[in-house]
């Protein structure tokens, strides 16, 4: 039979785990209030800047999907998105950070024994290495050549692409990005 303090720390494991699994991305949204976005109806996605460094860990692959992926968004708004830069009231540019990290924990838990108070406490440590992700969404002006609206979503990043639920995904964050454009 599990001690009760055993119990108790793997129910809250389990809910912390459920809870990170869940949780929906969210974005930081920034803009020119002086720029009118009602006059906004077609966009122009750029291609990506292939001299970035973090654009050497993207592929032409992963690079199409995430442009189908706004596109596809963009269009449930009710834009229209056109490949000629001449058409676009607007242009949409996109860039992916990534940023390795270190995440260090540590814990107190149980003796050997099974008893409070029969011998030392433990104190384990944990430590993840993982790759922090900050997606970053520009609007531009065609007319000033600048940033009119910025979407910034920061998540830790899987190491091997999702073959399966992958689109899904592209399609969440998709909508989390743009969920605040055109601001109101």
């Amino acid at each position: 039979m599990l001690s009760r303090a055993l119990q108790i720390l793997i129910a809250a494991t389990l809910v912390a785990f459920t809870t990170a699994c869940t949780t929906p991305l969210e974005a930081t949204t920034d803009y020119d209030s002086s720029f009118d976005f009602s006059k906004v109806r077609t966009i122009a996605i750029q291609p990506l800047e292939r001299e970035a460094l973090s654009a050497i860990s993207i592929s032409d692959m992963q690079e199409a999907r995430i442009d189908a992926a706004l596109a596809e968004q963009l269009r449930l708004q009710g834009f229209d998105i056109v490949k000629d830069n001449t058409d676009a009231d607007m242009y949409l540019v996109w860039h992916l950070v990534t940023e390795e990290r270190t995440d260090v924990r540590t814990y107190n838990s149980m003796s050997y024994y099974n008893c409070w108070g029969c011998g030392p406490s433990v104190s384990d440590v944990s430590i993840r290495q993982y790759t922090q992700g900050t997606f970053i969404v520009d609007m531009i002006d065609p007319l000033r050549n600048r940033s009119v609206w910025r979407s910034i979503i920061e998540s830790r990043l899987s190491s091997k692409p999702a073959e399966q639920g992958g689109e899904e995904l592209r399609r969440q964050a998709a909508a989390a990005a743009l969920a605040e454009f055109p601001p109101r």
